[in-house]
């Protein structure tokens, strides 16, 4: 299950990415760019002329064969049919002769599940509480019994486009498939250059400062794959002098069967914006020299932030003879910030 507590903006979503998002504020921000914090409705409009509304339904709970309340003392007994293609939402106190029109628009719906193991299809959540994206929603008029509180919704879509939503900044989050794909070829560059001596590499490579045209990509999973030229990637450590450009005095070691220090690339842009660029991303003046504890916390740390930043205003010059131009917000919001 991938939290999205820190992505801010995402491109598309679909029952298989799994996503979890921690609060009805993070999916209002991930999905739809706004910038909420706190407790919200769970019924949205979004009156943005799209004709669609955001649904935090609170979903029962299964105790064996029998299905409870989320919340006893509110009463609804939300739940999916076994094939996921209808939402049955029923309450005994809710008695109607009829909905607001408002009632019968689409709804993009996110299912509020409990802290404890529960499986949906291929969904799971073990211990942690969220909202899970169940799909794309809409009133079944005539197998609804509104005087009977029961109400049934058809799924019209599994899958959402969230690019019109993005609102914030110039740049959407990449979908699931290609932050996994891209993430695959990165760990790949780095360890070929682990074991390499880079004997031949001569220090103080200068940089092109031109833009360089995109390469012909490759389809990997349904996603455009750019590869990574590994000689680009030997030069940007080369034009570093082998050290870490966040502090060159941080440690490191001799690679084997070399006198090059060892250190590792990192695209500062990820490769997995590279469809939103209109120039390579593959380039020197893209790719920082970093020792390997500062290339870990850049993807896994916590403070991350400061580093990007230190990093951004040390490239940008050169970021922008390249012809990659982008302010700090964005690359922070490519980062999670």
């Amino acid at each position: 299950m991938i939290d999205i507590r820190n992505i801010h903006r995402l491109k598309s979503i679909s029952m298989d990415d799994e996503y979890l998002f921690p609060t009805i504020a993070d999916v209002m921000n991930s999905c739809f760019g706004k910038t909420w914090d706190g407790y919200r409705n769970p019924f949205i409009p979004l009156n943005d002329g799209s004709g669609y509304v955001v649904w935090f339904p609170a979903m029962a709970k299964k105790r064996g064969d029998e299905f409870i309340p989320f919340n006893k003392k509110q009463g609804w007994l939300n739940r999916l049919s076994d094939d996921g293609t209808f939402l049955i939402e029923e309450h005994a106190n809710d008695p109607r002769s009829s909905i607001l029109e408002i009632e019968k628009l689409p709804r993009y719906v996110f299912g509020h599940y409990e802290d404890a193991a529960y499986r949906i299809g291929k969904v799971q959540i073990d211990k942690k509480d969220g909202y899970l994206f169940l799909g794309i929603f809409q009133i079944d008029l005539e197998n609804s019994n509104f005087q009977q509180g029961h109400r049934i919704y058809r799924k019209i879509n599994d899958k959402v486009d969230l690019r019109r939503y993005a609102g914030v900044g110039n740049f959407a989050y990449p979908d699931l498939t290609t932050l996994n794909t891209n993430e695959t070829a990165d760990d790949k560059l780095v360890d070929s250059l682990r074991h390499s001596s880079l004997l031949e590499q001569n220090d103080g490579f200068q940089y092109k400062e031109k833009p360089q045209k995109i390469r012909k990509p490759i389809i990997k999973d349904g996603v455009s794959l750019y590869l990574r030229n590994k000689q680009t990637a030997m030069n940007a450590l080369a034009h570093a002098h082998f050290v870490c450009e966040i502090d060159n005095e941080h440690p490191t070691f001799i690679r084997k069967n070399s006198d090059k220090t060892y250190t590792e690339p990192h695209h500062l842009i990820p490769m997995a914006f590279q469809e939103q660029f209109d120039v390579s991303l593959d380039v020197e003046e893209n790719i920082v020299s970093l020792c390997s504890n500062c290339h870990n916390e850049i993807h896994y740390g916590r403070d991350a932030d400061s580093l990007i930043k230190f990093l951004y205003s040390e490239r940008k010059a050169v970021l922008e003879k390249a012809g990659i131009v982008i302010s700090m917000s964005d690359m922070l919001t490519m980062y999670g910030y």
